[in-house]
């Protein structure tokens, strides 16, 4: 992730070396605004014919390919059922409601209120810090990260088909090209390309794990929530680090995720685990929510699974109800239920409170950031967040059996924190 904090060129500078060569006839990719000036000049005075070393554009996709054979490896005849609902769905033509008995837009305000009851879409601040961090931006400086990319995503523990457990690892510079290249090849998701143009989603990616990425965050960690968002986690994490003798910065940093997609990619229906609320702020391209209340949950059939060790993390609490095209005999009670929906746009955040149902699908190639965040009305299980984050599997069972006896003495602390300040020096 080289030059990660490098500042694009303006708008302005590009302008002004295009109008050094009126003869210029091309366009200028978006991603030449992280290349250096005089690469940017060279390619404008050569009519688009020379570009940076390493930027020549890719007929084919290393991930897509990847993909394939991995489909094949394992005898993968089918897409996962929640994509083959979507391209059905987009053939009929319909809108992107759901079957449900009602639907309404979610409401807009220009800020969160202290306690999230109710979803909200919320505009970015004019000068948010997360603007640059476009696909792109990821393109260029993740070549040197690595992450698995699931078919069905979150992960659930009791997921046994084998398009439901389909994963392919990848850089996030080999995500996007095959992102680009299936928004180019199949932008309309049709389900006789589902297994040409399988659908892997980037979900989870933690890109401020890195050494570039910790300087990145904490440069602008403060600003990345959207305006009113009330999180007291960060205050909890560095009582937490400070017990375990870690680096606030290294743990915290895990908290904060990156979902890339191509079209059609479905992060499935489901609750966020422990009881935590979550902002997702679009970075670049739409992404389709659809949302349902804690009310609705016995209309959704519910299914519950414990812990998956994934770093890309999991769903504890899961719908497999086909939202588009229930089932009529085990899922019709969907057929009564009340729904949420936001096509989120970049610079909008989306404000999902604890409990809430949520389905999302990317309709273009798109990134979100999202961070799940806690307040005092949710904090009970806060310290298991906290302790799936830090007790691996295989820990030793002593370590294993003194970091629980910590933990549950900060989840005393935590239950006895009563100063709602989100904005504490931490």
């Amino acid at each position: 992730m080289a030059e990660l904090l490098a500042a694009p060129l303006e708008k302005s500078e590009i302008e002004e070396l295009k109008a050094l060569f009126p003869d210029f006839q091309g366009e200028v990719p978006e991603e030449a605004a992280y290349w250096k000036k005089s690469d940017l000049e060279l390619f404008i005075a050569s009519n688009g014919q020379l570009r940076p070393k390493g930027e020549a554009p890719k007929a084919a996709s290393a991930f897509l390919s990847r993909a394939r054979q991995a489909l094949a490896e394992r005898k993968i005849g089918e897409a996962s059922q929640e994509y083959l609902s979507w391209c059905r769905h987009l053939r009929a033509g319909s809108s992107y409601q759901p079957a449900v008995a009602s639907c309404k837009p979610v409401a807009s305000a220009p800020s969160c209120p202290a306690v999230p009851r109710n979803p909200l879409v919320v505009p970015c601040p004019k000068a948010w810090c997360g603007q640059p961090w476009t696909l792109d931006f990821w393109r260029l400086h993740g070549s040197q990260m690595w992450w698995t990319c699931r078919s069905k995503s979150p992960a659930f523990e009791r997921d046994r088909k084998g398009q439901d457990t389909a994963d392919v690892e990848g850089s996030p510079s080999e995500y996007v090209d095959y992102a680009r290249l299936l928004q180019q090849m199949d932008p309309q998701c049709s389900e006789e390309n589902a297994l040409a143009y399988p659908r892997l989603m980037m979900d989870g990616w933690c890109p401020f794990i890195s050494t570039e990425g910790l300087r990145l965050l904490e440069r602008h960690w403060k600003e990345l929530a959207p305006p009113g968002v009330r999180d007291l986690s960060a205050k909890w994490i560095r009582m937490f680090t400070k017990i375990f003798n870690l680096e606030f910065l290294d743990f915290f940093a895990r908290f904060f995720k990156v979902s890339l997609g191509a079209p059609g990619c479905i992060s499935r229906l489901h609750v966020t685990n422990n009881g935590g609320h979550t902002w997702y702020t679009q970075l670049e391209g739409r992404r389709l929510f659809v949302l349902f209340s804690p009310a609705e949950a016995a209309k959704l059939a519910q299914e519950e699974g414990g812990a998956v060790d994934h770093v890309e993390g999991y769903a504890a609490a899961v719908s497999p109800v086909d939202i588009f095209f229930p089932n009529p005999k085990r899922h019709a009670a969907l057929a009564t239920a009340n729904a949420q929906t936001t096509v989120l746009e970049p610079g909008q955040s989306l404000i999902v409170p604890a409990g809430w149902w949520h389905y999302a699908v990317h309709l273009e190639a798109s990134a979100t950031l999202h961070h799940a965040f806690w307040g005092l009305q949710t904090r009970g299980s806060f310290s298991e967040e906290l302790r799936e984050a830090f007790i691996a599997s295989k820990m030793p069972a002593d370590l294993r059996e003194m970091a629980d006896r910590n933990i549950s003495e900060l989840h005393g602390r935590i239950m006895d924190d009563d100063d709602d300040d989100s904005d504490l020096d931490v």
